[in-house]
């Protein structure tokens, strides 16, 4: 059992300033100007304590704390915050949490300084679609992935849908991809601009070289801006069935193609 010496007393109103400075990192403007993003349920706070994050606060029910005795002693006793369902629920996003929520600051992983593979993302603002092509994109050994105009990636939703992979992955935001893609190209990245059809099948490029590929909106996909500026277009031939795959699943079958053996 935890050592409940230090532990705060349980909070059970809802006007707790508690409250309101959680509900705060609902919002990206919100998680920006504390530097902090809200943690929501057991698995998120397992990720955020083995990748290091700093937790500022954790927050949890009795009931939790008790069956999560060993994960709860991991957290210093400063940081911890026993509260009601009552409490909890106003604190959390999620209609049912599971019994804890953390605040931590923002993760500042370091970017790769000769990266072999990235993955760039412009303008995907599915939250669902965003957590689990990073959550593929630390799968599959990027070493980086860069976002422009897409969904927030310390909103809960696409935390949820990563699983913790943003806390590990270098993550770059920018406010349009050209840029980026003239300095990658500069330092010998090939560029991969993904196209619906018309572009080379994926399974016919050379995956182990140094490169980086692009991935588009999940209706409009690239812009013809970007897929100027990228120095091959690769497809993923598919059934007329469809008009397109869906922009997580086509990221997830061009991500694993680099790791499959020759």
């Amino acid at each position: 059992m935890p050592d409940n010496s230090q532990q705060r007393p349980l909070i059970t109103s809802r006007r707790n300033p508690l409250v309101k400075q959680s509900r705060q990192l609902h919002t990206t403007r919100g998680r920006r100007e504390a530097g902090m993003l809200l943690l929501e349920g057991t698995h998120l706070l397992q990720e955020a304590l083995r990748h290091g994050l700093s937790l500022q606060q954790v927050v949890f029910t009795q009931r939790w704390g008790e069956i999560h005795a060993n994960l709860l002693a991991q957290v210093p006793p400063r940081l911890q915050q026993p509260v009601s369902e009552g409490v909890l629920a106003a604190v959390a996003t999620t209609v049912h949490p599971d019994g804890v929520a953390a605040t931590a600051l923002l993760p500042q992983t370091p970017w790769p300084w000769q990266p072999r593979f990235l993955l760039a993302l412009d303008h995907v603002q599915d939250p669902g679609n965003l957590g689990t092509l990073l959550r593929t994109a630390l799968a599959a050994e990027v070493d980086g992935v860069v976002l422009a105009q897409c969904a927030d990636p310390w909103q809960p939703k696409v935390l949820r849908a990563a699983a913790g992979a943003g806390f590990a992955l270098p993550i770059r935001q920018v406010p349009n991809l050209e840029p980026m893609l003239v300095e990658v190209h500069g330092h010998g990245l090939r560029t991969m601009a993904t196209c619906v059809a018309g572009g080379l099948p994926y399974t016919q490029l050379d995956w182990s070289l140094p490169s980086l590929l692009v991935l588009g909106n999940e209706g409009s996909g690239l812009s013809a801006a970007v897929v100027s500026r990228c120095q091959v277009a690769v497809s993923i031939p598919h059934s007329g069935a469809v008009n397109s795959l869906n922009v997580a699943a086509a990221g997830a079958l061009l991500l694993f193609e680099r790791l499959r053996p020759a």
